[in-house]
């Protein structure tokens, strides 16, 4: 059963890796397809080795405690974000790089699967970790510890965006409407600010929330869909036998954030003809899908997976750099997504609260790490998101490493 255990604190295993002590840490959608065991196990990724034992928590921002020898480039007493996981060729300290990686691809390396010497061991659900300096990167003084737990969903947005960047006049929709469907309808306008947005929303609250963030339109997943997308884009909606239906025209560009098979069904048919689908979300099992409109109306269905590296401005960027120059200008703004916050030691109850957002309309939820100072977010406030209610759960000790 799901429990908090206290470790003792290991030992660097080698001279490039350092100690993280965390100051606060997001809930992702991953997190909790972890916890809930929400995989099935004939999918492609559950074929491949894994880690013996997975530690919880990326989002997260922390100041680094201890570095060995041989790191540059990070400081005792500096704020990092972490990159992700440690076992691609640049975190395991390899000079000769696999494609992906040496591409600045890293999430993709072909090596992520092979045995490694020493295993991070803890992650952001706990008062510390150990990891390879080269899976972190270092928090500009501008960005706050709230706005520095999205620099991660960010770079996932940036890098979605950049799979099929929208085109001046283009009509753009977005399939669901938490942390990083609101950071992905920022991300599109920051690439093209002349094309049209849309997006779908489960709750009326997250509809005002997309508009806020820079939707133009907005409807409901219990709208009629099809007649919505023909309003929106000038189709026409074709119904068969059986409730079948099928829209010629549509949208030019769909990113599936949700990834369920309702959602991805939708997006396929909603897409005009020689448009793309771009697939961000993620579901853990086989679906039944009609594929169909990639063959009939030749849509072309992509992945994004992560981040990478952009060219942005003259620039070479990864999609962590891209997302923190963002932030800092305004392209991207976080106010009012960090909806709840709970010390560790409530962990069962922010789980709920990241679950069951009909009840919390949560966004982000949060632990903190007590006794450490939590900044506040000079971007928005989050007494200024309206409707949200901010957790008021009180400050114990709690947590695991």
């Amino acid at each position: 059963p799901l429990h908090l255990s206290i470790l003792p604190d290991p030992p660097l295993p080698r001279p490039d890796w350092v100690r993280v002590q965390n100051r606060l840490c997001g809930i992702c959608g991953s997190d909790l397809h972890q916890i809930f065991l929400d995989t099935g196990l004939d999918v492609a990724p559950v074929a491949l080795p894994a880690h013996r034992r997975i530690y919880l928590g990326h989002e997260m921002v922390g100041v680094v405690t201890e570095t060995g020898a041989a790191v540059t480039g990070l400081s005792v007493g500096e704020r990092v974000v972490r990159w992700g996981r440690a076992n691609d060729c640049r975190a395991r300290g390899l000079a000769d790089l696999c494609p992906p990686c040496r591409r600045g691809h890293r999430v993709l390396c072909e090596r992520a699967s092979e045995p490694l010497a020493h295993e991070p061991i803890g992650g952001g659900f706990g008062d510390s970790f150990i990891t390879p300096a080269a899976t972190l990167l270092p928090v500009p003084d501008a960005l706050s510890d709230e706005q520095a737990i999205f620099i991660e969903p960010a770079a996932v947005a940036i890098h979605a965006a950049f799979r099929r960047p929208p085109q001046a006049g283009e009509r753009v929709l977005v399939i669901g409407c938490g942390t990083v469907g609101y950071l992905l309808v920022q991300a599109l306008r920051a690439l093209q600010p002349a094309c049209h947005i849309a997006a779908v929303a489960q709750f009326p609250w997250q509809a005002d929330l997309a508009r806020r963030y820079g939707a133009g339109h907005v409807f409901l997943a219990g709208d009629d869909g099809f007649a919505e997308v023909a309003r929106l884009t000038g189709g026409k909606v074709y119904a068969g036998r059986g409730g079948n239906r099928m829209l010629i025209g549509g949208f030019d560009v769909v990113f599936d954030v949700v990834g369920v098979e309702t959602t991805l069904n939708h997006a396929l048919r909603w897409t005009r003809a020689g448009g793309t689908v771009v697939l961000v979300g993620v579901h853990l099992h086989r679906m039944r899908l009609d594929v169909t409109p990639v063959w009939y109306q030749e849509v072309s269905l992509v992945g994004a997976v992560g981040h990478d590296v952009q060219e942005w401005e003259g620039e070479r960027l990864s999609s962590f750099e891209l997302a923190m120059r963002w932030m800092q200008s305004g392209l991207l703004t976080t106010g009012g997504l960090l909806t709840h916050r709970f010390p560790l030691s409530e962990y069962r109850q922010a789980f709920r609260a990241a679950v069951d957002k009909a009840q919390f309309r949560s966004v982000k939820v949060a632990f903190r790490m007590d006794n450490l100072p939590i900044s506040e977010s000079p971007n928005l406030p989050i007494s200024e998101s309206p409707n949200l209610p901010i957790s008021q759960s009180p400050q114990t000790q709690g947590g695991c490493k």
